[in-house]
């Protein structure tokens, strides 16, 4: 038994090992320079050219305009872009999860957006909201309304990103799919037998059974926000005025254009710290929002 045991140790291990190696390789070493280059005034990575300057990077980084307006347009995508992409996630599975012809087909058609490379939709996306020619000033103008400059005015650029995420969320619309799918047809025949509306259906039973893909969702969807980088180089290089200069995107800018290396890598620690403590919070709340069937 103990020499069983010791070779079922040994082949986990020799299983695991991959990962170790690669958690290892591309996490806890780059985490821990980072860390160690967040106190240091380095311009460039891998540069022996450096002093110890303590929290100097920190206090530089909290007292920069540009600094505290990333926060908030980041903060902006995560407050408003999560609930309306989710909630558009949401709608478009349910109108998926319809039983009419051709259904299969318009779950298709919508998610092939998901399978264009992200660079590709953004230049579609700056082709549809041009000032100039875009296609949705063109449509606009058949009823006689007058051009609106999407990507340059402040007001306008970040519903433009928020719309965009809805258009590749094709992934987080199979999961709402699939956990529609899953929800059991029994609890809508008793509540239609007791007279409940559909609406009524909806947010007391479909909602509480698929609350914890919702989670996951939100989850996802917040990370992915806070670490927003393509939309806002692409769309609009982070302006204009810096109205979709994201914190992803100052760190870039930093590290590759001011050549703060250091103060890139204070930058990724405050973010860090940030996606865990806005996680850890949501992972906290789920105990009193998200019904789990086992009850524990």
């Amino acid at each position: 038994m103990r020499v069983s045991s010791r070779r079922d140790t040994l082949g986990f291990f020799l299983f695991i090992m991959p990962w170790i190696i690669g958690f290892c390789v591309f996490f806890l070493v780059p985490f821990g320079t980072s860390i160690f280059y967040a106190f240091t005034d380095a311009k460039l990575p891998g540069s022996t050219d450096y002093q110890f300057v303590g929290i100097n990077n920190f206090v530089e980084m909290l007292k920069s305009p540009i600094f505290t307006k990333s926060v908030f347009n980041t903060m902006y995508f995560v407050l408003f872009g999560v609930p309306i992409v989710t909630a558009g996630m949401l709608l478009l599975a349910t109108l998926l999860n319809f039983k009419v012809k051709g259904i299969a087909l318009y779950r298709t058609f919508y998610y092939l957006p998901t399978l264009v490379p992200i660079v590709a939709t953004v230049i579609i996306w700056r082709l549809v909201f041009n000032a100039e020619f875009g296609i949705l000033n063109a449509a606009l103008g058949i009823f006689g309304a007058d051009k609106i400059d999407w990507l340059g005015g402040e007001h306008t650029i970040k519903p433009v990103i928020i719309l965009l995420q809805v258009w590749i969320s094709g992934s987080g619309v199979l999961i709402f799919l699939a956990a529609l799918k899953n929800v059991p047809r029994h609890l809508y025949e008793a509540a239609e037998i007791d007279g409940a509306s559909q609406v009524r259906r909806f947010f007391s039973i479909t909602l509480p059974m698929i609350s914890s893909s919702i989670l996951f969702v939100v989850i996802i969807q917040t990370m992915y926000n806070f670490q927003m980088f393509t939309e806002a180089m692409l769309l609009s290089k982070g302006g204009p005025n810096y109205a979709s200069y994201t914190f992803v995107y100052n760190i870039y800018k930093s590290a590759f254009t001011d050549l703060k290396f250091s103060m890139a890598m204070a930058q990724s620690i405050f973010l860090f710290v940030l996606i865990a403590l806005v996680t850890t919070t949501l992972m906290k709340l789920s105990n009193r929002y998200v019904y789990n069937e086992s009850g524990n």
